[in-house]
């Protein structure tokens, strides 16, 4: 998560942070320290996959979010202020976890030889890119791909795989709004997933967000999809629920 998400975040109406918070413990998770913001989309791309990114500056801070959020894997830069990059990789190293370390354009070898010799178990180049991470989190001993699924009742979700299973038997492929969309909707269930949340969810910090209305049609088509398998229902001014039986 970058700086300006952190402050975002701690803006949040309490039902908002609730919903993030779940997400950072209930599915797959990276931590990014990395005083850089994410310019090449690395944190939309993961959760494409299932995969939450948790992005902070510096490495105190990635210390703090590394005991809080129990990563599956870290990507690390060595220009991330706080303390050496080897002694934050063999801290992370301690329990197992990997960690990458980032190749960025104003480190050198004097950046980044110590951080392998401490337990670095990969390279990644800047801007990082999200089949590169991906290898690193399903490489590791926790079987990411496992976490990232879900399941609700009798509707299960494979973010990597991209598939949707209703009672064991896999529904057409679905358009990956309404993918995002139903995720979303599954994280949270049956809780309240607000019209915000939604759009971040399915568009991010995207200059064009959509209206209500675009919401609304994919749930639509959603509802179609499902078959009765679920009830999406919306909660007027507020949002939508989904739930089961």
């Amino acid at each position: 998560m970058s700086v300006r998400e952190r402050r975002e975040d701690s803006r949040r109406p309490p039902e908002r942070a609730g919903l993030q918070r779940w997400v950072e413990t209930a599915g797959a998770h990276l931590l990014v320290v990395d005083p850089h913001e994410d310019d090449a989309g690395l944190i939309p791309a993961m959760a494409a996959r299932g995969v939450h990114v948790t992005w902070v500056a510096s490495m105190l801070d990635g210390l703090v979010a590394f005991g809080r959020t129990a990563p599956h894997a870290v990507l690390v830069s060595p220009l991330a202020p706080g303390m050496p990059a080897e002694e934050f990789v063999a801290a992370v190293r301690r329990d197992g976890t990997p960690c990458a370390v980032a190749l960025v354009e104003d480190a050198d070898l004097d950046d980044v030889g110590p951080a392998v010799l401490a337990g670095a178990s990969a390279l990644l180049g800047r801007p990082y890119r999200a089949e590169q991470v991906w290898d690193v989190l399903t490489h590791g001993p926790r079987p990411v791909t496992d976490t990232a699924r879900l399941a609700v009742g009798p509707i299960e979700l494979d973010p990597a795989a991209f598939t949707v299973r209703v009672e064991g038997a896999r529904i057409g492929d679905l358009p990956l709004k309404e993918f995002e969309l139903l995720r979303a909707l599954m994280l949270q269930a049956p809780g309240l997933v607000t019209d915000d949340e939604l759009v971040d969810a399915l568009w991010g910090e995207s200059a064009r967000r959509p209206g209500s209305n675009t919401i609304a049609m994919h749930v639509t088509r959603l509802r179609a999809r499902l078959e009765g398998a679920a009830d999406v229902r919306r909660v007027r001014g507020r949002g939508y629920t989904l739930s089961v039986g």
